[in-house]
């Protein structure tokens, strides 16, 4: 692989390096010969991403080794490399680092590129601007000015940052918050007997927690979020037969009573919730699919932060930590809706209106930091590149605006309704057509099939690349 300011016309241009761009060039230099790829990402390490740049060890992958293979048909292609490259004790039921992940997306990339030698991989390290079409090609404005060109694109773009929450008084010039909890040095500055605010109690906010942990941090940890719900804890399973059926409610009041039904039936065979949960993960999606707009947003009101709590678990190991910090005193879990932020001096005092009592309450804190999930309204995403997309009509968001809109391939839908034939997505993008999709179970299928449609549509294309290549 080779890193270039400027490489040749592309057959396919990849924007993000994260685990899911990574695995998309992985899919198609396995599928094709001879092909022109490119991966527009301004990190240093590429698939790594954010979530497994993460140099900590005690930040650990919240699924274990035996599910987090990169390769669907290679179910335990990441357990025997853990194995070999980071202890043979590896278990199918270890928590790993996310970062050793890191390494292991990062080797195989490398690999498959070696392998593949007729190819020519490119890596720009830059950032994307705007996206144009031209003719038969893409083109993509870079910050450095200079432009790209690929006859396909595809957003690898990962998660969002997280929105500012609403409270009066925050503004741009407030200098106790961190707008995002993997900005630049968010815990820097603290005094080691001082608090801190973290806003949001999902597996953000526990990171941060584990963080402070290892820094030593002695002070008081406060952790605020409208429902005051946690992520629950792993624990072992017992297989659980499949209860969704075709002809399964379509109603979300009604899927909650069969889920409920299942957990007690579960529960008089000593087998716990989370066996419930797990068998509908293979078909979570096509349930999504099922349900009317009106029934996805009624989940999403009601039923959205239950289901992600008890779907998206905590490594034992961090759920132990947690716990003892809560019973020493260190950690405090507070639940409601934040009204008003002011500062003073070295101090930060955030107001909310508490979820039990509708009391207003409030917390002063050396420093707040924003743990809540990534924004998925694209509307509201200060990002030029999408802008440029939604300003020529290349794409929309979807209708719940979770994300963008797409076909079954991952191909944009344009404001007129049609699928590109040159622009696609995979990832948390696709969250408004399928739900399920930003862990790597998911992801590792999208890439795959996507991996798969490009190399067919690619196949046809030759001829119009070597023209390209031509007359530039």
């Amino acid at each position: 692989m080779k890193t270039t300011e400027n490489p040749p016309p592309l057959d396919v241009l990849v924007v993000g390096g994260g685990f899911s761009g990574a695995m998309v060039a992985v899919h198609l230099l396995r599928r094709c010969e001879n092909l022109c790829v490119g991966i527009l990402d301004r990190g240093t390490h590429l698939g790594r991403g954010l979530a497994y740049s993460s140099p900590r060890r005690f930040h650990l992958l919240n699924v274990p080794a035996a599910k987090m293979s990169a390769l669907p048909d290679e179910p335990e292609h990441f357990l025997r490399w853990a194995q070999r490259n980071y202890g043979a004790s590896v278990q199918a039921r270890s928590f790993l680092p996310r970062t050793l992940y890191g390494d292991y997306v990062s080797s195989l990339f490398a690999e498959t590129v070696q392998d593949r030698s007729q190819n020519r991989v490119f890596w720009v390290q830059d950032e994307g601007l705007s996206i144009r079409e031209e003719a038969a090609r893409v083109v993509v404005e870079r910050k450095t000015g200079l432009d790209l060109v690929a006859h396909v694109v595809v957003l690898a773009i990962g998660n969002f940052p997280p929105a500012d929450p609403q409270m009066a008084g925050l503004s741009a010039s407030s200098s106790l918050y961190r707008p995002l909890a993997w900005g630049e040095h968010p815990l820097d500055d603290i005094p080691a007997g001082g608090s801190v605010l973290l806003i949001g109690s999902g597996l953000t906010s526990i990171d941060l927690v584990m963080a402070l942990k290892s820094k030593c941090f002695e002070g008081t940890i406060h952790v605020l979020s409208r429902k005051g719900l946690l992520p629950r804890r792993h624990k072992p399973s017992s297989p659980w037969p499949l209860y969704w059926h075709e002809n399964s409610p379509r109603t979300t009041r009604e899927l909650l009573r069969l889920i409920r039904v299942q957990i007690e039936e579960a529960a008089t065979r000593g087998v716990n919730w989370r066996s419930v949960i797990d068998c509908l993960r293979p078909v979570t999606q096509q349930i999504w699919q099922s349900l009317p707009r009106e029934e996805k947003r009624r989940f999403l009101r009601h039923l959205r932060s239950h289901w992600e709590v008890h779907r998206h678990r905590l490594a034992p190991e961090i759920a132990d930590v947690l716990s003892d910090m809560k019973a020493e005193g260190q950690v405090h879990f507070h639940a409601g809706r934040v009204i008003r932020y002011r500062e003073r001096g070295s101090i930060a005092t955030v107001s909310y209106r508490d979820r039990y009592t509708r009391r207003k309450k409030s917390v002063k804190v050396n420093r707040v930091i924003n743990c809540t999930g990534s924004e998925t309204d694209c509307r509201r995403i200060d990002d030029s590149l999408i802008s440029s997309l939604f300003a020529q009509g290349l794409a929309r968001p979807d209708p719940l605006f979770l994300g963008l809109d797409t076909d079954g391939h991952g191909a944009l839908l344009g404001y007129d309704g049609r699928p590109s034939t040159s622009l696609f997505t995979l990832g948390p993008a696709r969250k408004g057509s399928l739900w399920e999709t930003t862990a790597v179970p998911e992801i590792r299928f999208q890439a795959a099939q996507l991996g798969e449609h490009l190399s067919h549509v690619l196949q046809a294309r030759v001829p119009a690349r070597d023209a390209l290549e031509k007359a530039v």
